[in-house]
């Protein structure tokens, strides 16, 4: 088995190889299962990095871990990443794994940081917002920064929207300081 393809070819496969919206969500929340065995269990974690196991080893324990309830597609794309010895990169990249289904379930991730809570009026005027610029369902985790002074700044995927007041002042003070 030729071992060239990259950890995003095989997750770009699994997400692609997704009958439909619905399939692709269940495969998603395999693989936060998944992540989530390893995360719990370091008896598995340590089998699978382990040299000590044969690959045939490894994957009966593998496929008993994740028993009927994962989907057979999910199964294979797991053991496919075990025969292709990418497990710690796989376990490494846990973030971009999901967000790759979250993108192909048409969902980002907006992290709003404030320098005071929020009321849900204004979490949900953001979000119908972020919704409106996107063009996405957009998921929103709230954090409190009181060193902000007052505003918010926003970050969506690779994009910051940065309206806070220490950011604004940062501003001027650049334009009025002398080069």
């Amino acid at each position: 088995m030729a071992t060239v393809a990259t950890l995003r070819d095989l997750v770009s496969a699994l997400v692609d190889s997704a009958a439909d919206q619905s399939e692709l969500s269940r495969i998603k929340a395999d693989i936060e299962n998944f992540f989530g065995l390893l995360h719990d269990s370091a008896e598995l974690r340590d089998v699978l990095l382990s040299t000590v196991f044969s690959m045939e080893e490894k994957k009966a324990i593998l496929e008993d871990s994740m028993a009927s309830s994962f989907l057979d597609v999910t199964k294979r794309f797991i053991l496919l990443v075990l025969e292709m010895d990418k497990v710690t990169a796989f376990l490494c990249s846990r973030e971009a794994v999901l967000a790759r289904f979250d993108e192909a379930l048409g969902k980002v991730t907006a992290d709003i940081t404030s320098a005071k809570d929020l009321s849900p009026s204004d979490v949900e005027r953001l979000s119908a917002a972020l919704c409106k610029a996107t063009g996405k369902t957009v998921e929103v985790f709230l954090r409190i920064d009181p060193s902000m002074i007052g505003g918010i700044k926003v970050q969506v995927g690779d994009k910051v929207y940065d309206n806070s007041v220490r950011t604004q002042l940062e501003r001027i003070r650049g334009v009025l300081s002398p080069s």
